[in-house]
């Protein structure tokens, strides 16, 4: 097994001869491997070793016993010890992995800098990254998911992630190296538990004995591929930004429709990782994007995991984390002909008076009416509770709520949806529904064609 880990630092070019470097190591057998691993290598690299244990204090006796037992550790191999226990007080956010995943990095860096240690070994195993790589795709990952975890992330380094778990075990007992055991490992209401213990095994008996290997070797292929369209999405993002700030970025909406989808999406994953974070974005948020940039419906909102909400206003896309404003309502006069602006709600809308009945009426961004029939000035509005209308081809009215219902409008969206209103009617919620009233008939002379751009 030394052999094989030798490979993959050689082959990820994970260390460099005088390397210092801290060992995360939590006690457990991986970890407890990896140590005995990198002293085993550690003359023929020169390198210089820090033993690194975080005590999240959530387990009590048991969190504190792997303390000790890793500072004892350190202590008979003669290496520097840095440990570090967090507080009751301890606030946490999200969910407890993720604090506590959170928590760790924080510390590792801190370690890495006090001690000026250029790289941080972690003990994940070939078994992790086939935990990790099934589970994303349980929960809808893409490319950049299913690509698992990587050998090397700047400072981080991963030497067992090409080594089994049994083949860990197996040198551990063959070298005498003692560890202690999480008693939570075995706890099934952490999704990886569960599939470690009893789906993998189910695939592994009924489907494939070596899934391991082949959702590890699946990640590597999908790794290179992710890291092609990575490098070509910072290259196509750099052109598409229009505005930047820590908590918000604007893209131009033209330059996303002109990029390959699978490139969109990745520069939609760049820009949310620059406000915020891209750990609680699947597949039904990357389908949101690209359908609010698709979309003929000028101005949208979608709320994101993670707090994060994304906006269209025009050719504007918006990733934010600062919240959004409350849309005001608005109440103002058509212009006919002309333009009307309604900015407050990032509207516009063109109407033209037009002498010969036009031969397609089916554009859902475009109405038309009986321009003699209707009652004079037009006005453009907002949504108020009660709203009614008589939809086209209808005989009685309907709710515009229940219109917005059945045209999935969200809640959030509705009051930026302009009505065109006629006397005192509702004669076209723009984008969804016209009405009966003032439709172009036989004897209309004249056409209004009123379009929302």
């Amino acid at each position: 097994m030394l052999e094989k880990v030798r490979k993959t630092i050689s082959r990820y070019r994970m260390l460099r001869r005088g390397d210092t470097v801290c060992v995360a190591t939590s006690g457990g057998v991986d970890s407890a491997v990896l140590l005995h691993v990198l002293c085993s290598l550690g003359d023929e690299l020169g390198l210089k070793l820090v033993v690194c244990h975080l005590n999240h204090g959530l387990r009590g006796k048991e969190s504190e016993r792997d303390f000790n037992f890793v500072k004892k550790t350190a202590q008979r191999l003669k290496l520097p010890f840095e440990g570090k226990r967090l507080g009751e007080g301890e606030t946490r956010k999200g969910s407890l992995q993720d604090w506590a995943r959170k928590k760790r990095y924080e510390f590792l860096e801190e370690a890495a800098a006090k001690h000026g240690a250029r790289k941080v070994a972690l003990g994940h195993t070939l078994d992790d990254q086939a935990e990790t790589v099934l589970m994303r795709f349980i929960k809808g990952s893409g490319t950049t998911g299913l690509s698992g975890m990587a050998s090397v992330r700047g400072s981080y380094i991963r030497p067992l992630l090409e080594t089994t778990r049994e083949e860990i075990e197996r040198y551990a007992h063959d070298k005498g190296i003692k560890y202690v055991i999480d008693s939570t490992n075995k706890s099934k209401k952490y999704l990886r538990n569960r599939l470690r213990l009893d789906l993998i095994p189910l695939i592994e008996k009924d489907f494939n004995s070596s899934i391991k290997e082949t959702l590890a070797r699946t990640a590597s292929v999908l790794a290179r591929d992710d890291e092609f369209i990575r490098a070509e999405a910072e290259r196509a993002i750099a052109g598409l930004i229009k505005k930047r700030d820590s908590n918000e970025i604007t893209l131009d909406r033209k330059g996303l429709t002109g990029l390959n989808e699978a490139l969109a999406v990745r520069v939609f994953l760049k820009a949310a990782s620059i406000v915020g974070s891209v750990s609680g974005l699947y597949t039904p948020n990357v389908d949101s994007f690209l359908t609010l940039v698709k979309a003929k419906r000028p101005n949208a909102v979608v709320n994101l995991p993670g707090g994060l909400y994304l906006k269209r206003v025009y050719n504007d896309i918006t990733l934010s984390t600062k919240g959004l404003d409350k849309p005001l309502p608005f109440d103002t006069e058509l212009t006919v002909p002309g333009l009307t602006r309604v900015d407050g709600a990032g509207l516009r809308l063109r109407a033209r008076v037009l002498e010969k009945r036009p031969l397609r009426l089916e554009k859902p961004g475009t109405a038309y009416f009986d321009y003699d029939a209707l009652l004079k000035p037009l006005r453009v509005r907002s949504f108020r509770a009660g709203d009614r209308m008589r939809p086209m081809g209808m005989e009685g009215h309907k709710k515009l709520k229940d219109i917005f219902i059945d045209a999935r409008v969200p809640r959030a969206e509705r009051v930026n949806i302009p009505l065109v209103e006629s006397g005192g009617k509702l004669i076209w919620a723009a984008g969804l529904r016209q009405a009966e009233e003032f439709k172009v008939t036989r004897s209309t002379k004249k056409i209004l064609k009123i379009t929302l751009l």
